[in-house]
């Protein structure tokens, strides 16, 4: 589901060439809109008008997992794919899709199949990350 987003401006801090300059809130906001096409527990997809580098670093706020640290990717138009330096909880990618959520009892299963599909993504990449810490979990205990 789309999610609207805005950045602010930040004040530098410490060394400008590896602090982030902008934070991503969700939201509605001053400034130019930016949409979370597709967010995931690894990074994210946005379309913007702001014109952005590949290599640029910001840092998203999100519910439950406060400022994430963000890197742009590639970009294509005005479409950007970025990536978290840290995967997020899933409690976070949750608790952010749930802000997105169709108001008024709407359908809340999409009725676009890549939609779907991205959701299902989603949901396999939460399963594989605690399949992951179960595994390593039973692997110290012995």
């Amino acid at each position: 589901m789309p999610m609207l987003a805005y950045f602010v401006e930040r004040a530098p801090e410490g060394d400008r060439r590896r602090s982030a300059r902008r934070s991503l809130r969700l939201g509605a906001g001053s400034g130019a809109a930016i949409t979370i096409l597709d967010l995931s527990l690894t990074g994210a997809l946005l379309e913007t008008s702001i014109p952005m580098l590949v290599g640029a670093e910001f840092e998203v706020e999100l519910p439950h997992a406060g400022n994430v640290k963000a890197s742009i990717l590639w970009n294509s138009g005005e479409f950007y794919g970025c990536q978290f330096n840290l995967p997020i909880s899933p409690a976070a990618l949750s608790a952010a899709l749930l802000q997105s959520a169709p108001e008024n009892g709407a359908d809340p299963q999409p009725a676009d199949p890549v939609a779907e599909l991205r959701e299902l993504n989603a949901e396999v990449e939460r399963l594989a990350l605690r399949m992951e810490g179960a595994l390593e979990r039973l692997t110290r205990k012995e």
